[in-house]
């Protein structure tokens, strides 16, 4: 599975436009950036997830382009209400982590919080 780091909201405008474009597949994850002391995300949902979503990624969708993008540091985020990704038209991420699966160019769904760290939810959702 080809991963790929976005790392400013900047970063993503032409990997949607080019998803959209093509009427392709991607998966997006929007998560804590991570502490550079810990090496960990700093939400975290975002930890007990993370290696439940990568693992279920790569068994079950690797033909897919999994799109990494940290939404910054948690002073950044945490009720930031002018977030990029939070007032960006096509994402309007409200909690993190999220995972959202584009399918033939359009968006078929998310998984928010919580159920990012469920594997039978993520399987569900991959599947």
């Amino acid at each position: 599975m080809p991963i790929v780091r976005c790392a400013s909201p900047a970063d993503l405008d032409p990997v949607l436009d080019r998803v959209r474009r093509d009427a392709g597949s991607a998966l997006l994850l929007f998560f804590g950036s991570e502490d550079p002391e810990t090496g960990q995300s700093w939400c975290v949902d975002c930890v007990t997830a993370d290696p439940i979503l990568r693992a279920a990624c790569v068994r079950l969708r690797p033909e897919l382009t999994l799109h990494e993008c940290p939404v910054g540091p948690r002073s950044g985020w945490k009720n930031v209400s002018d977030h990029p990704y939070r007032l960006h038209p096509a994402l309007r991420l409200a909690r993190i982590p999220t995972l959202i699966r584009f399918a033939a160019g359009c968006e078929i769904g998310r998984l928010v919080e919580a159920d990012c760290g469920k594997p039978a939810v993520v399987e569900a959702f991959l599947a």
